[in-house]
């Protein structure tokens, strides 16, 4: 009886004859038989002998574990392949907050002092991590320990655009301690640019596009939102800072972009305090700006006034006071407006929109806060917990 089965020989060799593409994009009869199975073998050893690579390593990066790149200033640096980085630093906490919200393992230590309560809106790691320092009003980073700890890679971030200070900061740190310095421009309206390099040095890619694709379309529609409104119907607002209430930002301060963004009348006519801001105003200052709202620091994470504003006679003339308009600003895991002035402001600028204009931007802030705390900060806050820091000011007010 014949066997109408195929020899393996006979698979082998009509396989190859069908014209199929190899590995190479060449149709393997052209080849042939002896040829393909040669440099197939080759192709086999050469694949297991080479590294694992990452979405954004080339080969030759891969066998070196080190790559060069060209920070947001032009300066070129050699750094650590994604597969190779284990630990990063920053030189502020503005710059910790763009590294945590895409990977929070490659943090090597913060340069946040977190107080318990912006613990309980982290994830349980994060109080695990040493103070380092921070460079952020004149204060140190402890160089010591960024070498004790292996740190590969430091990120200098700002957030509205890069001076020379910036550059003479960074490039002194790196030469101190050997340890190459990227810096980055974090501007609101340069996110993606910042997200996309982020995303590339740390291997994170799809997460970075992810969240600068949130950030554009925030910003995009806010200022669309705001956008025509006539300067004499702008609400006025006083952004309340320290203890007392007497420090604020004017327009020209980072601290403020977010106010600026979102359609208010900053009424903070001062000279801006550069670098931490906080200007700082008397009350009758305050009282002759008579601002229509109130945003001041809370109490409980921050130290402010806004209980006092509240309930102090000596501010019971000013407009907001009068008709309930003071409100506390959610300051947890990371202030909603400016402190730091990073991604966290994509969140207070929907917040402040939406409490000005809520028939311009009208969107229910509880979900959009716990969709970003979810996507930027790696936990879900309760609709309760969220109704907790927005206090007053949800639902907006409509009168």
């Amino acid at each position: 009886m014949t066997d109408d089965r195929l020899s393996g020989d006979r698979v082998r060799e009509e396989t190859l004859s069908e014209g199929r593409d190899n590995v190479w994009g060449e149709p393997v009869s052209i080849m042939g038989r002896r040829a393909f199975v040669k440099a197939l073998g080759a192709g086999l050893l050469l694949t297991m002998a080479a590294p694992v690579l990452s979405s954004c390593e080339s080969f030759g990066e891969a066998v070196t574990g080190e790559r060069t790149i060209s920070d947001h200033v032009g300066r070129e640096l050699e750094i650590p392949t994604p597969s190779k980085l284990e630990k990063v630093y920053f030189t502020s906490g503005l710059a910790q907050v763009f590294c945590f919200t895409l990977n929070p393992e490659l943090l090597a230590g913060t340069a946040i002092q977190f107080t318990k309560r912006q613990l309980q809106y982290l994830p349980e790691e994060v109080n695990e991590l040493a103070y380092m320092g921070s460079l952020s009003g004149d204060g140190e980073i402890n160089r010591e320990m960024l070498m004790v700890e292996g740190v590969q890679l430091v990120f200098s971030i700002s957030a509205i655009g890069l001076t020379e200070a910036n550059i003479s900061e960074a490039q002194k740190l790196q030469d101190s301690t050997n340890i190459p310095v990227c810096l980055l421009d974090g501007s609101m309206d340069r996110i993606s640019d910042c997200y996309s390099m982020l995303g590339s040095i740390l291997g994170r890619e799809d997460r970075a596009s992810k969240l600068a694709a949130y950030c554009s379309d925030v910003y995009e529609r806010v200022t669309a939102a705001v956008d025509g409104i006539p300067e004499d119907e702008k609400i006025s607002l006083y952004y309340a800072e320290g203890p007392e209430g007497l420090q604020t930002e004017p327009d020209a301060s980072q601290h403020a972009l977010v106010l600026a963004v979102a359609g208010a009348n900053n009424v903070a006519a001062v000279p801006e305090n550069e670098g931490l801001g906080m200007s700082n105003v008397s009350l009758e200052q305050v009282m002759a700006w008579s601002p229509d709202v109130i945003i001041s620091w809370d109490y409980e994470n921050m130290g402010g006034a806004v209980e006092d504003i509240r309930s102090n006679k000596n501010w019971a003339q000013i407009p907001a006071t009068r008709s309930g308009r003071v409100y506390a600003m959610p300051s947890v895991p990371f202030a909603w407006l400016d402190r730091p002035p990073g991604v966290n402001r994509f969140l207070g600028v929907q917040w402040v929109a939406n409490m000005l204009y809520p028939d311009r931007y009208d969107v229910d802030m509880v979900q959009v806060a716990r969709e970003f705390y979810r996507l930027f900060y790696w936990v879900e806050p309760s609709e309760d917990e969220i109704k907790d820091l927005l206090g007053n000011s949800y639902p907006p007010y409509r009168g």
